[in-house]
């Protein structure tokens, strides 16, 4: 969905210019949705020989639910048509979010998923498959999800980095510590201003980097640049104002 927008007046860009003029971030949604968890993946082999990676779709909404909100207030999806042929289920959906920073609801555009709708049992006989219609629909979420970025990685081919993959595994290893989520680094960051406050000589402010703010920090920064890099900005600043104090003393000496 396109929306409009309008543009400011010659006559009131003076003292906004800055600000009119910001090129928008339009790959931080995108860059938030696009790295996949390893454990939400396995891959799989078609007829033919076509190797690929699946994905969980239960990771998918979980991803989304983190983003956006519970499923039917902060996203969701409708079922916009349904068709047969050839044996196979086709559903056509598209998928509604509410933009995190704007408040916007958003859609993507339609896509559509489709699966057999007999499957072939291990005898040779084939019977109905009762999970074709829930298969389609989440064939078709997941390409709507595709087109914000989620798993965008996979699709990009970077998941057959092998070091790209350790990256993934421990960004998400990270993530799910609770050291590393948004609350403890807020605290984190909090208690380093206050101690930081309180050291009056270098030997106190290594022993302070020594004492595990230096793993502590790797760790953050897997999950929140900014945070490690203001935290860093901390200790540099702490430290030339040391430096400093010792310069002046000894040239009062």
């Amino acid at each position: 969905m396109v929306k409009a927008t309008k543009t400011a007046p010659a006559s009131s860009a003076s003292g906004s210019a800055a600000t009119d003029n910001a090129v928008p971030d339009n790959l931080a949604l995108w860059n938030r949705l696009k790295r996949t968890d390893p454990k939400a993946t396995k891959p799989f082999t078609r007829s033919g020989g076509f190797r690929g990676t699946q994905i969980d779709p239960t990771w998918r909404l979980q991803m989304m639910t983190e983003v956006f909100g519970p499923i039917g207030k902060g996203w969701g999806y409708e079922q916009l048509e349904w068709t047969i042929a050839e044996r196979m289920i086709f559903i056509c959906v598209r998928v509604w979010y509410v933009h995190p920073e704007t408040g916007e609801t958003l859609y993507t555009g339609p896509q559509w998923g489709g699966t057999e709708m007999v499957r072939r049992r291990r005898d040779g006989m084939e019977a109905p498959d009762d999970e074709c219609f829930k298969m389609s629909i989440t064939d078709a979420v997941g390409k709507c999800l595709l087109q914000i970025g989620l798993a965008a990685d996979i699709y990009m081919g970077q998941f057959d980095d092998s070091k790209y993959r350790m990256e993934s595994e421990a960004y998400f290893t990270a993530k799910s510590n609770p050291d590393t989520q948004p609350a403890a680094i807020e605290k984190f960051e909090q208690d380093i201003k206050t101690r930081l406050a309180e050291i009056t000589d270098l030997d106190g402010l290594d022993e302070l980097w020594r004492s595990g703010v230096s793993a502590r920090l790797r760790d953050i920064g897997l999950v929140d640049k900014a945070a490690q890099n203001r935290i860093v900005t901390f200790f540099s600043q702490k430290k030339a104002e040391l430096l400093k104090q010792d310069e002046h003393a000894s040239q009062a000496a």
